[in-house]
């Protein structure tokens, strides 16, 4: 019979082993993209389109990153035409983002992308697997969501 302290030692192992799966799946994915950004980037656009406008400061903090990566970032996506800052009226001092249409639009085309690389991997699952998988996405999303 497992004991609670048996049962924590394996779920902290298959958490372990969660992490390990995602990150090698992360790593694959992004082998089979062409991505215009970096993977840092990326997310800092999309947590733009999806939160924004948002203040510069409040996207450092998202992202868990400095300012000084965050105003490289942010030069590099409005080079490219896909964020704009704009001041903020009642504090000349700060300034929101918010994702121009060329922004969303390369980030649903990279959403695309990578929905369609996982559906190739997915559709070599064997159906007990793809069930699997279908049945963890709630548990995946609330994690997530944290």
């Amino acid at each position: 019979m497992r004991t609670t302290t048996d049962s924590n030692t394996a779920a902290v192992g298959d958490i372990a082993r969660l992490a390990e799966a995602l990150v090698v799946l992360n790593r694959a994915t992004r082998r089979e993209l062409r991505l215009p950004l970096s993977a840092s980037t990326i997310a800092a656009l999309g947590t733009i389109a999806d939160r924004g406008p948002i203040r510069m400061g409040d996207l450092a903090e998202h992202e868990g990153i400095t300012p000084a990566t965050l105003s490289r970032m942010v030069a590099a996506l409005e080079g490219d035409g896909f964020a704009v800052r704009q001041v903020d009226p009642a504090d000349r001092r700060s300034s929101f983002l918010e994702a121009t249409v060329a922004g969303r639009a390369i980030l649903r085309q990279i959403r695309r992308d990578r929905a369609d690389v996982l559906t190739r991997r997915a559709s070599q699952l064997s159906p007990a697997q793809a069930r699997a998988l279908v049945a963890a996405l709630p548990a995946l999303e609330a994690l997530g969501g944290s």
